[in-house]
């Protein structure tokens, strides 16, 4: 009896003793380092719990989009009866009643001409009529693939730029009505039914071969435009351009000839962006030195442009997150991240908790990304950021590292690094590797403590190209608390990004 008591004693003593041990061990790996950052891995086949703020947005009030035009037996354009035109709205969905062609490409010469008038005009309308490529995903503003006439309208009038958008979403060309963002931004082109004659040429030997189009704009009752008393560079400006100029020579910017551009439509489009209508006509076409027969309804392909609906991609109702049943990105199977990111409204993420990173050690992501389409001023974010804040977006408000989607009209998006401390001081590139819209790439993002002499760099690659972002002295020393990885919209005022992201692996400090 007195053995079995010592050795229920002696037990009791060792499961104490083990329990101590346990406990102390416990607290000991608490006063520990933090484990190293690992890699994540997500495929997106399913729901992967990330955190969302304001990245659903509903509109306030939905766009009501009446579209109304094609052919028509009224002559505002022109002498006799018969012309196109009609009632066109500005919307993310694309409308479209244009004659089909037989592909054209930026190596041969192609010319069209004609006259239109205006009968009507609202505010944010706008109107492409011209060459273009038939497969518009909609939402990029103006049409990608497109070289012809950029109206825009308030309900003063309208304005008239005359451009190429590459297939690469890249730009050139000029304004034919004077323009100086926020200084001088008038409307000269009338609404009253004033007729106009206009005409336009591509040259692929111009401009040394580069590629060139000459533009021409005329009418025989608006011959001048009082603007009244002006600023010097305003009335430099309105002397540069109709009606006192009329005649505009554009060369193609070095490369454009090669970025694969094609044609196969000729006609009308509406701009794709939510916004108000326009009402006007086109008659007198000439296409190729073949004039267009418009006393009887030509044929032309229709799309969209005899219907009514409600719009809900407004500007700054985002709505990007995990999306189940698509597979934009390449991935093997259905589910990414991405969708409608607004360059207005309010900050909006979409992201992974990553738990406590810091710029002292090394961060990397990678993946596979496609731009479905984008619109002019936008622009979007991807990366590691602070969460601390809730409205203002972290490329401003500091705490971010990661790449920035973006860049002037004339390049499209780059694809590049950028970061902003938590003092908010901001490093990025001037320029890098550029998303061609619907073509799926493979990326990568390494941030190197050690690089660049210990201040730190960050490395980007997209494709075959790599860009190299070196850290400013000081600037890894002011740090960066970095807490989700993800999606984030920009604040600066402007269109919307539609991009989508699969086969992502990031560092997080929550293995």
């Amino acid at each position: 009896m007195i053995t079995s008591r010592l050795s229920l004693s002696h037990r009791f003593h060792r499961a104490t003793l083990f329990l101590f041990l346990l406990i102390a061990w416990a607290g000991a790996k608490g006063n520990c380092p933090a484990a190293d950052p690992a890699v994540k891995a997500e495929t997106f086949d399913r729901d992967p719990g990330w955190e969302s703020h304001r990245n659903r947005l509903p509109p306030a009030e939905p766009l009501l989009v009446r579209q109304d035009f094609g052919h028509s037996l009224t002559h505002h354009a022109g002498q006799a009866p018969g012309e196109v035109g009609g009632r066109i709205q500005r919307s993310t969905r694309p409308a479209q009643y244009a004659a089909k062609l037989t592909a054209k490409t930026l190596d041969q010469p192609f010319s069209a001409s004609g006259s239109f008038a205006i009968t009507h005009s609202e505010s944010s309308a706008g109107v492409f009529f011209g060459f273009f490529q038939a497969d518009q995903p909609g939402g990029s503003g103006r049409p990608i693939g497109s070289l012809g006439l950029d109206f825009d309208f308030e309900g003063s009038g309208g304005r008239l730029a005359v451009r190429l958008i590459t297939a690469r979403n890249q730009t050139c060309g000029t304004f034919v009505t004077p323009y100086l963002p926020g200084k001088f931004r008038p409307t000269p082109l009338r609404n009253d039914g004033t007729r106009y004659q206009w005409s336009l040429a591509y040259d692929p030997a111009g401009a040394k071969g580069l590629g060139r189009f000459t533009f021409a704009l005329g009418s025989d009752t608006h011959t001048t435009q009082d603007y009244g008393p002006l600023p010097a560079d305003s009335g430099a400006e309105a002397q540069a351009r109709f009606p006192q100029t009329r005649t505009f020579v554009i060369d193609l910017t070095p490369g454009f000839k090669d970025h694969g551009t094609t044609f196969d439509r000729f006609g009308l489009l509406n701009m794709m962006k939510s916004g108000g209508a326009a009402t006007i006509h086109f008659d007198d076409l000439i296409l190729d030195s073949r004039p267009i027969d418009l006393a009887d309804d030509p044929g032309w392909v229709a799309v969209g442009n005899r219907t009514s609906y409600e719009d809900h991609e407004v500007t700054g109702a985002h709505d990007f997150g995990h999306s189940p049943d698509t597979r934009h990105a390449g991935g093997t199977q259905p589910g990414e991240v991405g969708g409608g990111l607004w360059r207005s409204g309010p900050y909006a993420y979409y992201a992974d908790r990553v738990g406590p990173l810091d710029l002292s050690r090394p961060l990397s992501a990678r993946g596979r990304v496609k731009l479905l389409t984008a619109g002019p001023d936008s622009d979007m974010f991807i990366g590691w950021f602070g969460s601390a804040s809730k409205d203002r977006s972290p490329d401003v408000a500091g705490h971010f590292l990661g790449i920035h989607v973006g860049g002037p009209t004339r390049v499209g998006h780059y694809f590049i690094p950028q970061y902003a401390t938590a003092a908010g001081e901001i490093g990025k590139v001037d320029a890098g590797p550029v998303l061609t819209p619907g073509q799926v790439f493979d990326w990568s993002l390494d941030y190197r403590p050690e690089g660049n002499g210990g201040h730190g760099e960050i490395v980007v690659s997209l494709g075959k190209e790599r860009v190299v972002l070196p850290l400013k002295p000081g600037h890894q020393q002011s740090g960066a608390t970095l807490d989700r990885f993800g999606l984030f919209t920009s604040q600066a005022g402007g269109q919307m990004v539609k991009i989508y992201f699969d086969d992502l692996s990031y560092t997080t400090a929550n293995p």
